[in-house]
């Protein structure tokens, strides 16, 4: 039986050391890493090559932010006993930087498409893994807790992230948050 698990908290609360150990643990070196994040400038390389450098070198990488539902055509997706994908924060930023018209007046209707189809694809994903008893580990980001950014388009991202979270967290047998490096686990497989 599989177990879908939510990795959350924020910036640097280690949450993805911790979906990394689970992984391995779960998957042994049969692991699929579905990497959403994409270098953009040289801190976001460095931060990308440290994820790389910390992961088993046998564990495949699947580099994409959406079609998450599709990774079923993936002979590493049949291979692996786990995925995990990190980060969700990362699919929905990457969705919207290609599907936004324009980023100084964003369009409600345009960002409410947006966040349907990223939780669209991971309701696919989740059903997915089920279906082929793969374990699922789902890392995202915590964004709620922070100031309320001045950016219009920054907020409507934070309200996005939050519904796609709780929609997720729903449907998770397990929900853990991350803070200061320390694992609080707000649901339980039953």
């Amino acid at each position: 039986m599989s177990t879908v698990t939510l990795i959350t908290g924020g910036a640097r609360s280690g949450k993805s050391a911790f979906g990394e150990e689970l992984a391995l643990r779960l998957g042994g070196l049969g692991v699929l890493y579905v990497a959403t994040a994409v270098a953009t400038d040289p801190e976001m390389e460095r931060r990308i090559r440290a994820h790389q450098e910390r992961r088993p070198a046998e564990w495949t990488t699947e580099e994409r932010a959406e079609g998450f539902a599709s990774l079923d055509t993936s002979e590493y997706f049949r291979k692996a006993s786990a995925i995990l994908l990190d980060c969700v924060g990362f699919a929905l930023n990457s969705a919207l930087y290609h599907r936004l018209s324009d980023w100084d007046r964003p369009d409600a209707a345009e960002m409410q498409s947006v966040e349907e189809a990223v939780s669209r694809d991971l309701r696919d994903l989740i059903s997915l893994c089920r279906e082929t008893g793969k374990e699922l580990i789902l890392i995202t980001n915590e964004v709620g807790d922070g100031l309320v950014p001045e950016a219009a388009v920054s907020r409507m991202y934070r309200d996005a992230l939050g519904r796609i979270n709780c929609l997720v967290a729903s449907l998770a047998d397990r929900v853990v948050l991350m803070t200061c490096g320390l694992p609080l686990e707000l649901k339980e497989p039953q």
